[in-house]
């Protein structure tokens, strides 16, 4: 009779937490455009629902891409197993308002500095800014048949994600026994 799979009782549930997150990047992108865009402006992430704009100034920040952009590595410790896998995220923040082309201009300029590495180091190790697309310009009018100046960007992020799970281990193995009935008989009749 085949026994069926003895591991597969025994598994245990895992734990698999995933670092940075969607909302942790969002977040640190949205802080780091606060410091760089004049003061009134407000910072959003788009395709929220039921959350109507605010009146402008405003910036959308959107994720519109994730490109792998090496193999996977793997760090080991004792009860668990990190997959890093080597992304760019790319997010396009899309300025409404009075000043949306200066602004995204600043955004621009600003993205590859120094200080912008410095903030993602400080607060999302695992991010750091890569490059940032030549603003464009928008043609967007209003409910009520106004222009409202529009300007949009591509902010590149590189960003080294964790997938962290955990790991069987063999610490106790278990083999069964097993005694062959006649094999006395067997060997009488080999040596004959």
């Amino acid at each position: 009779m085949a026994q069926g799979d003895c591991y597969a009782a025994n598994r245990t549930a895992t734990n698999i937490q995933l670092t940075p997150t969607e909302p942790q990047i969002m977040k640190a992108l949205g802080d780091w455009l606060e410091t760089v865009l004049p003061s009134g402006w407000v910072v959003l992430q788009a395709q929220q629902n039921r959350a109507t704009p605010p009146i402008p100034p405003f910036a959308l920040m959107q994720i519109i891409s994730r490109k792998r952009v090496a193999t996977n590595s793997r760090e080991y410790h004792d009860q668990s197993v990190t997959i890093i896998q080597s992304l760019v995220m790319t997010i396009q923040v899309t300025l409404y308002g009075t000043g949306a082309g200066d602004g995204a201009v600043q955004l621009n300029t600003a993205w590859r500095d120094h200080d912008a590495v410095a903030f993602f180091r400080d607060v999302l190790p695992e991010a750091a800014p890569l490059y940032g697309s030549e603003p464009r310009q928008h043609p967007f009018t209003t409910a009520e048949k106004q222009y409202e100046d529009t300007w949009s960007l591509d902010l590149a992020l590189h960003i080294n994600s964790r997938i962290t799970r955990s790991v069987e281990s063999a610490i106790q193995l278990s083999m069964p026994s097993t005694r062959i009935v006649g094999a006395d008989r067997l060997t009488d009749e080999v040596d004959r």
